[in-house]
């Protein structure tokens, strides 16, 4: 097993609570407000985990490194306004979260050869072939379209 699976699992187990949660709240506070709560509240946890959690190896911190991550962050908060409104107007969470995840997992993995120099191989080419025809699938799901 890589050295990565067990905190991707993880960290599948974290989105998959994210959502259910996302759900309970949508349409009880506001979009945007929501979404500052969540970002705020992870905020918090991250100083958290920041301040007394293991760090593990030593990585150099440089300005592009600052950078990138304050533009995912900016990312992340656009994806939380967009799925507090789409979960308020009635979206089910198989399908928003499969479309969400589906589709960024999608998208990242068609631009990594391109933006990363990663290899595009056969495996590849299946894995995100397979995301598109679940996410086609659950999309057009009648059990979950009101």
């Amino acid at each position: 097993m890589p050295p990565w699976f067990l905190p991707a699992l993880g960290a599948s187990l974290c989105v998959a609570v994210h959502y259910a949660l996302l759900r309970a709240a949508s349409g009880r506070i506001g979009d945007t407000l929501g979404a500052l709560v969540l970002e705020g509240s992870a905020a918090l946890g991250l100083l958290v985990a920041y301040l007394f959690a293991p760090r593990g190896e030593p990585v150099e911190t440089t300005r592009a490194g600052v950078v990138f991550a304050a533009l995912s962050g900016c990312a992340i908060c656009g994806v939380s306004i967009l799925l507090f409104m789409t979960l308020r107007r009635g979206g089910p969470v198989s399908t928003t979260g499969t479309l969400v995840m589906g589709g960024g997992v999608t998208l990242s993995a068609l631009a990594a050869p391109w933006l990363f120099g990663e290899a595009v191989t056969l495996r590849r080419v299946v894995g995100v072939g397979l995301g598109v025809a679940a996410m086609l699938v659950l999309s057009r799901d009648p059990g979950t379209n009101p």
